[in-house]
């Protein structure tokens, strides 16, 4: 029996916590053993549990000690030294984040597993790269391909053809249509559509319920519906202002 812990305590985290829990595997292929995070008190303040909390579900006993959520934080990433049964997870949202605090697991020979809730709809024919998530009620057609440590949140649609490389986040409520390319570290937020052919580059990030019709640029952030380019300024101090 693995040992799975999830890389990341925070908002994700125990999402993917939940997730972990209605897995087939759980219990079966590995436990949860609990998460890294250098932050030890990221989950201090939240219930252990479900049944401390106010006008709480009533659930059975049974069910309420399945869901849990008393799981430790074991340490630090970066300094954690895999054991010979640990599986891993990354719960981080943010690519750039992801990469930083995987990375160096996995040059110490970390083995990463893969999480697709069972209310996903998953082609036989989909493929799925170690890592990655794929969240519940999410769609992924035929000859889709999914990268390793990918993001897929609930409700979002892969059409057939498509190709998500490794490092990629997708958020909940996203259509992603037939034969669109996502590069390497993209990220497409919450309620975005990409047309048939699109190109996602390196880096990019598709800004939550934009439209994208043609091709994004690497290292360029898109908004809007149809999506444009769109470079965040800072605002003037009140010293800077024009009179």
């Amino acid at each position: 029996m693995k040992n799975l812990i999830i890389i990341g305590a925070s908002g994700f985290g125990r999402e993917v916590l939940m997730m972990a829990v209605d897995n087939p595997s759980h219990q079966l292929d590995w436990v949860i053993k609990g998460f890294l995070d250098n932050r030890p008190g990221i989950l201090d303040g939240f219930a252990k549990n479900a049944a401390d909390l106010p006008d709480a579900m009533d659930y059975s006993p049974e069910k309420r000690q399945r869901y849990r959520r008393d799981y430790p934080v074991l340490g630090d990433p970066l300094s954690y030294i895999p054991q010979a049964d640990d599986v891993f997870l990354c719960a981080m949202g943010n690519p750039a984040d992801r990469r930083k605090y995987t990375e160096p697991l996995i040059a110490k020979g970390a083995e990463f597993i893969r999480l697709v809730h069972p209310l996903a709809a998953v082609s036989t024919f989909a493929a799925i790269g170690k890592g990655s998530i794929i969240g519940p009620y999410a769609s992924l057609s035929p000859d889709s391909r999914i990268g390793q440590h990918v993001t897929v949140s609930s409700y979002t649609a892969i059409a057939h053809d498509t190709e998500v490389a490794d490092w990629v986040e997708i958020g909940a409520h996203c259509l992603i249509a037939g034969n669109v390319s996502i590069a390497s570290g993209a990220r497409i937020h919450p309620g975005s559509v990409v047309t048939a052919k699109s190109r996602i580059g390196e880096n990019a990030v598709v800004a939550a319920g934009s439209v994208v019709f043609k091709h994004v640029s690497a290292n360029t952030t898109v908004i809007g519906n149809p999506a444009h380019r769109f470079d965040w300024k800072a605002e003037p101090t009140s010293e800077s202002k024009s009179l």
